[in-house]
């Protein structure tokens, strides 16, 4: 009976051991499996983090063209600007080059001009003496002046012939001292543009004109007492305007 029983247990030995290989097996292969399966999830993170560094590289790479296209495009746009700006540097240079050459012949030309007012002024009629000999000495000092621009130079000279030309379009009176020899008095002058200069004494019984040839005052008959008078009230707007009858020179009267 042991006997049969031994026998029994050693037949089952061989009978179990192919069970318990197989299950090994198939645990080995599990485990293997998995493992492959592990390294093929850390394969596919690896290609993953790969292709995203791929396509950041590529966006880098692009913003970088991008930035290497605009950089091109200033660069350009920078070389055309300095040659625009050599060009006008070049024209500027030539202005200047002119502008000295037009400062070297204008600046004789306004002190001529100067020079011509001046004499205009002390052979014309004798009104308002102080001021314009003042204007033409300020405009002679201004001709001196380093500190002022030609332009400014050019522009009060301009005024000065405008308020000359005025003078011959207008009509005024004033009262002033008249001297005549050692005596002055207080008389009221009448000026009828450039044409003539008269005077009236305040009391209105004598009247003179200046005459151009003689340089010098004369009295008038007292016929022009009154044309006089009514020319001084004219000028002063105490009156409507009419016909004058006064003496005048022909010759030199334009001068």
């Amino acid at each position: 009976m042991d006997r049969i029983l031994l026998k029994a247990a050693v037949l089952s030995v061989p009978l179990l051991m192919p069970s318990v290989a197989l299950s090994s097996t198939l645990e080995n292969n599990q485990q293997a499996l998995e493992q492959a399966h592990k390294q093929g999830a850390q394969v596919q993170r690896n290609i993953d983090r790969l292709d995203q560094q791929t396509r950041d590289n590529y966006a880098a790479y692009t913003a970088d063209l991008r930035q290497a296209e605009l950089m091109e495009a200033y660069n350009q746009q920078l070389s055309r600007m300095v040659e625009d700006q050599a060009r006008e540097l070049a024209d500027i240079e030539e202005q200047l080059v002119t502008l000295a050459e037009t400062e070297q012949a204008t600046l004789p030309l306004l002190v001529r001009m100067q020079d011509m007012l001046e004499q205009f002024v002390a052979n014309d009629l004798p009104f308002l003496t102080e001021e314009r000999e003042q204007r033409v000495a300020r405009l002679a000092r201004l001709m001196d002046r380093a500190d002022i621009s030609l332009a400014e130079k050019y522009r009060q000279i301009l005024e000065a012939y405008q308020i000359e030309a005025e003078y011959g379009r207008t009509l005024e009176a004033w009262t002033g001292s008249l001297t005549q020899g050692e005596v002055s008095r207080e008389v009221t002058f009448l000026r009828l543009g450039r044409v003539a200069l008269y005077y009236q004494t305040l009391d209105g019984e004598e009247s003179g004109r200046w005459n151009r040839a003689g340089a010098d005052w004369e009295t008038l008959d007292a016929e022009y007492d009154w044309p006089i008078r009514k020319g001084i009230s004219m000028a002063r707007q105490q009156s409507v305007p009419e016909l004058l009858e006064l003496p005048v020179e022909l010759t030199g009267a334009a001068s």
